[in-house]
């Protein structure tokens, strides 16, 4: 009886010890399956850097697309009988010469669509009086959009040309004898300008020129805005009291200007009078007429000590300053010479993608008068001045009459013609396309190299607005539609460098692997070795049972 106690009690000592062993290797290993199963999920992916998804294949098909420009020409003959019996070869003449490389990266082509001179046209070619009638009258009879243009072929002799063989009026219109090679240079290098256009894809796309060009070296980058600032310099207050009204000369000069380019950019004009602030200059003293000369290779020195005293502008848009100088009595008259040593006719000079000086000289001041003189500034020649200088800085092409065969007309009250518009918005919207693909390119390569920069949703959505926008705008531009296309391409650009440049993608770039590692040791080591001391143990138990029931 005593030993059947005895044997009974040690089975319950047994179970008991059997008890208190299983409970805490069945408790580690719950803890173990929770922390693996459960708590390295959530840590992960609570942890992990969120990427919205981006059309990087995309991104690489638009960087090394081709760029097609579709221009369509309207050629109207006005032609004599016996002049139309070669029109034929004239036509496969001036096709041959407007072709192109189709396989060239940046591809321009021409779209010609043959007409026949009208009786109103024919009337108005016989009446007109005068080139700048002739232009007013056939710009009027036909509404032509953004990107083309319209070019009359008249008979040799042409009264109105005289000995020229061309005439470019301000509007889309251009007069032209029947010479092929006369209207394909023409079409090339004036009403399109296939330099302007290269020379801009080139830039855009980061090529470097053997030759510098002069234009693209002084015009601005492409941008939605420009803040223009015209200040009056006096260095002498007390001896002139100037006066100038610019209000009436920017209303009267430039807003027709800007006004024409509102679709362009958004301009915003201010001005301002400084008062004991000067050009920091040395001009030398020419005897035989009394006057002081200074070069205008000296001239670019003497911007950055004045501009501190301009101010700063709280836009982010570029700023074109414009500064109309009054020289210190002592240096009355001061002119501005060339390399050759000859005066500037305007007494100028311009300040490439900064903007231009101009001086303007006054009465020098007798002994008689009564100080402070009181001097009329000539705003309608400053502003005139003021006017070229903003057309270069912001990308015209700089007119140059080199062929005395090509009449080109001056341009109306607006300060620009209609062909001139049409070039610069074909060259920015091409500038814009390459410029908003390059972009999206370092954006991607940027994203790909760097693995825990977070790409939010509205990144994503800003790059996808951006390849949208370029491929609309390769579209229009390749059928012809300069002016859609040109929007696009400021859509495109704009929301290109949005998602470039959003401060959030620099967050997590203070967090390398190494200072992560800081973090997570000190976190998870105490837990993690109990955890994992305990999971070995209770798998060891767990072995040890399996066999003791097998055995």
């Amino acid at each position: 009886m005593a030993e059947k106690e005895s044997d009974k009690k040690a089975v319950n000592d047994a179970d008991m010890s059997s008890d208190e062993v299983r409970s805490p290797m069945y408790a580690a290993l719950a803890v173990a399956f929770i922390a693996v199963v459960i708590g390295l999920p959530v840590w992960w992916l609570s942890t992990t850097t969120y990427r919205a998804n981006l059309p990087y294949q995309e991104i690489q098909e638009l960087a090394t697309a081709q760029t097609n420009c579709l221009i369509p020409v309207a050629i109207v003959s006005c032609l004599s009988e016996e002049e139309r019996t070669n029109l034929d070869n004239f036509q496969a003449e001036l096709n041959a010469l407007l072709q192109s490389d189709e396989r060239s990266i940046l591809s321009i082509q021409y779209t010609i669509d043959w007409q026949t001179c009208s009786l109103q046209d024919q009337k108005i070619l016989e009446t007109s009086t005068s080139l700048a009638e002739l232009d007013q009258s056939l710009s009027a009879s036909k509404d032509i959009p953004h990107g083309q243009f319209t070019i009359y072929l008249v008979s040799q002799g042409y009264k109105l040309l005289q000995s020229a063989d061309s005439f470019v009026g301000t509007g889309r219109v251009a007069v032209a004898t029947v010479k092929d090679s006369i209207v394909a240079s023409l079409i090339r290098t004036r009403l399109v300008n296939e330099g302007a256009m290269t020379r801009a894809y080139l830039n855009a796309a980061g090529v470097r020129l053997d030759k510098a060009d002069a234009d693209s070296m002084r015009s601005l980058l492409s941008t939605p805005g420009y803040e223009l600032s015209f200040s009056l310099l006096n260095p002498q207050p007390d001896t002139y009291n100037a006066q100038w009204n610019i209000q009436e000369a920017v209303q009267a000069y430039l807003n027709p200007f800007l006004h024409k380019l509102s679709e362009f950019a958004e301009f915003t004009v201010n001005s301002q009078v400084l008062y004991f602030t000067g050009l920091s200059i040395k001009p030398k003293h020419n005897e035989p007429d009394d006057s002081y000369h200074v070069s205008q290779n000296a001239l670019p020195l003497v911007i950055n000590p004045v501009e501190a005293k301009l101010g700063s502008h709280v836009s982010t848009n570029p700023s074109l300053n414009f500064l109309l100088y009054i020289p210190r009595s002592r240096h009355l008259p001061l002119y501005i010479t060339d390399n050759t040593g000859e005066p500037v006719v305007t007494n100028a000079f311009l300040s490439p993608r900064w903007g231009g000086v101009m001086i303007q000289n006054v009465p020098k001041p007798s002994e008689n008068d009564t100080l402070p003189l009181t001097v009329e500034i000539d705003t309608r020649r400053a502003m005139e001045v003021f006017l070229a200088q903003l057309r270069l800085l912001i990308g015209i092409p700089q007119q140059v009459a080199q062929d005395k065969n090509i009449i080109l007309a001056s341009p109306d009250q607006t300060g620009i013609t209609d062909w001139e518009y049409d070039v610069l918005l074909r060259s920015r919207t091409i500038e814009n396309l390459a410029t908003a693909s390059s972009t999206l390119v370092s954006l991607a390569q940027l994203l790909n190299q760097i693995g825990n920069i977070v790409i939010r949703d509205d990144i994503a959505d800003q790059v996808y607005q951006a390849v949208s926008a370029i491929k609309q705008g390769h579209a229009y531009l390749q059928g012809g539609n300069l002016y859609r296309a040109f929007h696009d391409s400021k859509r495109a650009i704009a929301a290109s460098e949005k998602a470039f440049f959003d401060p959030s993608l620099l967050e997590l770039l203070y967090f390398p692997d190494d200072q992560k590692f800081a973090i997570y040791i000190p976190l998870f080591l105490p837990i993690g070795i109990p955890v994992l001391s305990s999971f070995y143990k209770a798998l060891k138990w767990m072995k040890t049972k399996t066999k003791t029931k097998q055995d």
